[in-house]
């Protein structure tokens, strides 16, 4: 069966085991791509102009129909569920092959979904067996839709919801992750992406994680042997000769002694850098150590807001402040680099937040940068109860949600205050350049209240000062995302007009 994958933004470690699983049972396997160069899943330069003049829609259905697929299937967040109905139902047109869409919105509100006359098959929650049954049975003709877990289809009209199995309890039984499958637009030698585990022990209201948590019981979360692991990246090593390791994870230290076992095993046999995600509650000097002796760089933390109160409350985070502050007190003792996110749009924040933010963020010796985001809501999450209660959606936007009309991480604004508005269009250039700005600055910035300073900075300066906080900060993982841009531009325009379009394709 020749089976062809469709997908906007970055590269999905999803669709690539499940490239791998499905290759492993002889289909054919294609990519039709757009990473979404200059749009909203563009995080850097988000430039709706050039956006416009890259856009790859065409190259993308072209590479459809050359695929002559059997089976054509989409992974959508809630952001890009938009862009792929409107493929789907342009390649309907000209191809009359089974559709199948997943991904976290298809979790999310499948019902909305298999509503689109245009989609035949929604797979709810985790694919991993959900995917391959549903092509053997598609593949050969026999066997039973109903017999597929995790399945929505419609029969004779009628919309039929098949119970959701257990989520694979053995991650070492997966295969490698089919990286092939993104070869021709990631450059794996500059930064190799791995995941360790699946899901998350926590429960912020605002993540989808805590979907899956609800979803599967509490019994989402499992991770990989160290053995595992490190199987995957030595192999992936001689391959790419990757200078660079970023672990994927929702939280990567949560089991101390796997970490130390991995972090000797990495040290001995892969020994390059690496990036990881952390909670600040769970870093003590003994994780620190192992990883500053493993090759860490750099750990991103969710800190989110300084308000206590909003982050117990509304993000249903329980770290104090002291916490943070003690854990970024280790990582400067260590030399660990640390990423920090906050977001701007918060139910019942004010400007006050901003301003202790500013205030103890400027502190912050090894800060390597703050990451902004405003506040998005992902339909029936916790979070979107409470922004619908506090006024930060409207009743019409909840709809707006489901269909995926309204999310955007990085660009998108739901601030209905004026003054909440200015306030974070203010405090994110401030945020975005204080690695850069000399502590005693921004004191006597604070004291005078002369921070609308801060207004009269235009967007290509605040571009460029996030550039110099990147060379400041030895920041790899951002400064290999700016080299990507000549090469995707240079695709682009490959694809564009010379006709010379690449799908990746492996015969299986």
């Amino acid at each position: 069966m020749r089976i062809t994958f469709v997908h906007l933004g970055r590269e999905h470690l999803g669709l690539e085991y499940l490239s791998s699983i499905v290759r492993r049972e002889g289909h054919q396997v294609s990519l039709a791509y757009d990473p979404g160069l200059f749009g909203p899943e563009d995080n850097v330069f988000c430039v709706p102009a050039l956006e416009r003049l890259f856009d790859q829609r065409r190259q993308v259905l072209a590479a459809i129909r050359e695929s002559s697929p059997d089976l054509i299937a989409f992974t959508v967040y809630t952001g890009t569920y938009q862009w792929a109905r409107g493929i789907a139902a342009e390649i309907r047109r000209s191809l009359k092959v089974p559709i199948v869409f997943g991904g976290i919105h298809a979790t999310l509100v499948p019902e909305v979904i298999i509503a689109d006359r245009n989609v035949d098959f929604v797979i709810q929650g985790e694919a991993f067996a959900a995917f391959p049954d549903l092509v053997a049975v598609l593949a050969s003709g026999r066997g039973r839709l109903d017999d597929v877990s995790n399945l929505w289809f419609k029969r004779n009209g009628v919309v039929m919801n098949n119970p959701l199995a257990p989520p694979l309890a053995d991650l070492d039984s997966l295969p490698f992750p089919d990286k092939t499958l993104f070869e021709n637009d990631v450059n794996y030698v500059d930064d190799y992406v791995i995941i360790t585990s699946l899901g998350c022990v926590f429960n912020c209201s605002y993540c989808c994680e805590s979907t899956l948590n609800r979803l599967y019981r509490h019994q989402y979360y499992r991770r990989r042997s160290v053995a595992s692991v490190m199987a995957e990246l030595t192999v992936m090593k001689a391959r790419y000769r990757f200078k660079e390791v970023m672990f994927n994870d929702a939280l990567f230290f949560t089991d101390r002694e796997w970490l130390r076992q991995l972090m000797a095993a990495y040290r001995e046999k892969i020994s390059v850098p690496f990036r990881c995600f952390g909670k600040v509650s769970h870093l003590d000097d003994d994780i620190c150590r192992m990883l500053a002796d493993g090759g860490c760089y750099c750990i991103e933390f969710g800190m989110q807001t300084w308000n206590e109160d909003l982050k117990r409350s509304v993000l249903h985070r329980n770290e104090t402040n002291a916490m943070a502050l003690e854990a970024f007190g280790r990582c400067d003792r260590f030399g660990l680099r640390y990423d920090i996110d906050h977001i701007f749009g918060l139910p019942g924040e004010t400007v006050r937040d901003h301003v202790d933010g500013l205030r103890y963020y400027s502190r912050l010796k090894r800060l390597n940068r703050i990451k902004c985001h405003n506040l998005t809501c992902f339909p029936n999450t916790t979070m979107a109860r409470y922004a619908r209660e506090h006024n930060v959606l409207g009743a019409e936007d909840e709809d707006k949600l489901k269909k995926g009309e309204i999310s955007d991480f990085f660009h998108g604004d739901a601030i209905r205050d004026g003054r909440l508005k200015k306030a974070k269009d203010l405090f994110s250039k401030c945020y975005k350049l204080l690695p850069i700005i000399p502590d005693i600055i921004v004191r006597r910035l604070i004291r005078s209240g002369d921070l609308r300073v801060f207004d009269l900075i235009p967007k290509p300066i605040v571009i460029i000062g996030q550039l110099l906080v990147a060379v400041k900060g030895r920041d790899y993982r951002y400064l290999v995302y700016l080299k990507y841009y000549p090469l995707r531009i240079k695709r682009s325009f490959r694809r564009k007009w010379s006709g010379n379009r690449k799908v990746a394709k492996s015969d299986g």
